[in-house]
C-alpha cells in the first residue's frame, strides 16, 4: 500500500495550492480529483491581484486567458451605475484553464496527481486514513477536503452544518467572435451585475477575451432559481441583447456556501477543509477563488507547522467566525423593506457601491504601483 504524507481530495484552486505548497517543503503528497484535467468549470472568474500574490505568479507571466479591469457596472432597478479604478482591480480568467495551470504547477513541484479517480469510503485505522482509490487503497496520515460543496471529506467527517447558507447559481460560458459578443454586452471585458428588484440574487454578463460568461446566482437554497434565472435571460432578450442566432451553451447549476450562520467545522483529528468545501465563499458575492487559495495556504503552512490545530482559528481571523456577530444580528432583525432601502442605497451611492459592494463582496482591490 502507497502511503503519503497529505492525500488532498479534489484538485481545483484550493486543492492545487495545498499540494504545491507542501510539496515544494518536501512532503510527499497525493492529489485525487473526480474529473479528468482541462475540465469544464462555469465561473464568471475573476482574480484579483492579492490572489495573484498568495498564488506567486505574476499575471504577465500566466499563460492562459487574461482580462484586466478598472472598471464595473451594477444595475438595479433600470439604472446602471458605473464604478471605475485608476489601476486594474481584478482579471478575467477561464476556470477550465486557470484550474489545470495551477494542478499542473503543483505536479511540478512534486505532488502526485491522479484525475479521473472516485473516492470511496473514508475510513482510520492505525492513525492514518485510508482512501479507497479505484480497486485500491492508499494511506496518509492527514487528508485536505477541497472538493467543492459536496466535498467527500466534508460529508464523511459530518462537517457541514445544516444550517448553513447556500448559493446556488446557473451559468453558461460560450466562445463567441467579438461581434457576437459586442451585441450581447454593452461593455465588452467589464463585469456587468444586474441585481433582482428584490436584492435577492443577481445576475452577470462578462466576456473575457472570446468567451461569454453568463449566469444568475441566489442566496435561498435554491427555490425559484431557474424560474430567476429563465426570467433574467427573458430580459436580456427582451432588451436585444441575446440575439436569437446566437446560441449560448447550456447552462450548468453548481452550488456552495457561504461564510454567514452555519460556518462548517473546517478541522478536526488528521483532516482539514479548504475552499468551498470549508464553506468560504464571500458572503454576499459567493466570491470563491480568493478564500480558495488563501485557506489553502494557511491549511499548508499549519501542516508545515505541525500545528494543524490552529488551522481554525486562522480562518476566523481571515474570514470572520461564520456567524452574523452583534452588528449582523441586529440588522437581521430588520424588516425586509428596511434591508432592501439599505441596499439600494448602497447599491447607488458612489462611495458605497465601491467600498462595500465591489471591494467588500467582491474583493476587487486596485492592484499596488511598484
Amino acid at each position: 500500500m502507497e502511503h503519503y504524507d497529505v492525500t488532498v481530495i479534489g484538485g481545483g484552486p484550493a486543492g492545487a495550492t495545498t499540494a504545491r505548497t507542501l510539496a515544494e517543503a518536501g512532503i510527499r503528497v497525493l492529489v485525487l480529483d473526480s474529473a479528468s484535467f482541462p475540465r469544464v468549470k462555469l465561473c464568471a472568474g475573476w482574480v484579483t491581484p492579492h490572489v495573484w500574490e498568495t498564488l506567486e505568479i505574476a499575471p504577465e507571466d500566466y499563460p492562459g486567458t487574461l482580462q484586466p479591469f478598472s472598471r464595473a457596472t451594477l444595475a438595479l432597478g433600470g439604472r446602471v451605475r458605473e464604478t471605475r479604478w485608476d489601476r486594474t482591480v481584478s482579471y478575467g480568467i477561464l476556470r477550465r484553464e486557470f484550474d489545470h495551470y495551477l494542478l499542473q504547477r503543483a505536479e511540478a513541484a512534486g505532488a502526485e496527481v491522479r484525475t479521473g479517480i472516485r473516492v470511496g469510503r473514508l475510513r482510520r485505522e492505525g492513525g492514518c486514513w485510508r482512501v479507497p482509490v479505484d480497486d485500491y487503497e492508499v494511506s496518509a496520515a492527514m487528508l485536505i477536503g477541497a472538493g467543492g460543496h459536496q466535498c467527500p471529506v466534508a460529508r464523511s467527517m459530518d462537517a457541514i452544518d445544516p444550517a448553513e447558507t447556500v448559493v446556488m447559481a446557473r451559468e453558461s460560458e460560450t466562445r463567441l467572435d467579438s461581434v457576437q459578443i459586442a451585441r450581447i454586452t454593452q461593455t465588452p471585458g467589464i463585469p456587468e451585475l444586474i441585481v433582482e428588484e428584490d436584492l435577492n440574487g443577481y445576475g452577470w454578463v462578462f466576456s473575457k477575451g472570446n468567451f461569454l460568461n453568463v449566469g444568475f446566482g441566489c442566496v435561498d437554497h435554491g427555490r425559484g432559481l431557474n424560474q430567476r434565472c429563465n426570467d433574467f435571460q427573458q430580459r436580456l432578450v427582451r432588451q436585444g441583447r441575446l440575439p436569437a442566432e446566437i446560441e449560448l451553451e447550456p447552462f450548468r447549476g453548481h452550488a456552495y456556501a457561504v461564510r454567514l450562520q452555519g460556518a462548517r467545522c473546517p478541522a478536526g483529528d488528521g483532516w482539514l477543509l479548504v475552499g468551498d468545501a470549508a464553506g468560504l465563499a464571500r458572503p454576499l458575492s459567493g466570491e470563491g477563488i480568493g478564500p480558495a487559495v488563501l485557506s489553502a495556504r494557511l491549511a499548508a503552512s499549519s501542516i508545515l507547522e505541525a500545528a494543524p490545530e490552529r488551522y481554525p482559528d486562522q480562518l476566523a481571523t481571515e474570514f470572520g467566525p461564520g456567524e452574523p456577530g452583534r452588528i449582523g444580528g441586529w440588522v437581521g432583525q430588520l424588516p425586509r423593506a428596511a434591508l432592501n432601502g439599505m441596499g439600494r442605497v448602497i447599491c447607488h451611492q458612489p462611495h458605497l457601491r465601491r467600498k462595500l459592494v465591489f471591494e467588500g463582496a467582491f474583493g476587487m482591490r486596485a492592484e499596488q504601483q511598484p
